[in-house]
């Protein structure tokens, strides 16, 4: 089952950055051990395959700190939640080709009831990059606030058992968004292509 983080924990990616740079690097190796020699077009390329290296390294770091912030927040005690709706905001973004894309990210809505009134609040969790409640079987979570009481950490879900069981809510196809269709089977099959290609180039000599 796919882990439920936010989009902050995440990595953004770097996974497939780390392919890459494995595939780019090891292109340069090989020239220059059939050259012999370190040329200066293999240095440009080697200083220019440092940059996607150094924005992996950096997206692993972030998702490592507020994936520790997590977990420290979970040694409170949680209140007891449930997801009563959520919120999809579309970002207009721009690819290095100069074409633009829409990318979603979502937000549950939650109701907490006031520890002093017993009153339902409505909170926001943080913001998660695909829809999370497509794979939740029940709308139940654990929410753990902060000293501040103004910031929550979510956990606790309840996962399906299988995919096509009955979700939480009754959602509009239309609603879904066209890059849920296509866009994690692209990234896996890029980042197959990628294994393939760093493994071939290490066997075929």
């Amino acid at each position: 089952m796919r882990k439920i983080r936010t989009k902050q924990e995440s990595t953004n990616g770097a996974e497939t950055l780390i392919l890459f740079c494995g595939v780019w690097f090891s292109n340069i190796i090989q020239q220059i051990l059939r050259s012999g020699t370190l040329g200066v077009s293999m240095l440009v390329f080697a200083v220019a395959g440092l940059m996607p290296a150094v924005i992996a390294i950096r997206n692993i770091e972030k998702a490592i700190y507020y994936r520790k912030l997590h977990r420290q927040a979970m040694n409170r005690p949680p209140k007891k939640g449930r997801i009563i709706s959520y919120e999809r905001q579309t970002q207009r973004k721009m690819n290095a080709k100069g074409r633009t894309y829409d990318e979603y990210e979502y937000t549950l809505i939650i109701e907490v009831y006031d520890d002093m009134s017993y009153a339902p609040i409505q909170i926001c969790s943080d913001v998660y990059s695909w829809p999370v409640y497509e794979v939740l079987a029940s709308p139940e979570v654990d929410v753990y606030p902060d000293d501040s009481g103004w910031h929550y950490t979510i956990d606790g879900f309840q996962y399906k058992e299988h995919r096509s069981d009955a979700g939480i809510f009754q959602e509009n196809a239309w609603e879904k968004g066209m890059e849920r269709n296509f866009s994690r089977i692209i990234k896996f099959l890029g980042n197959i292509v990628l294994v393939c290609i760093l493994i071939s180039m290490w066997f075929e000599n």
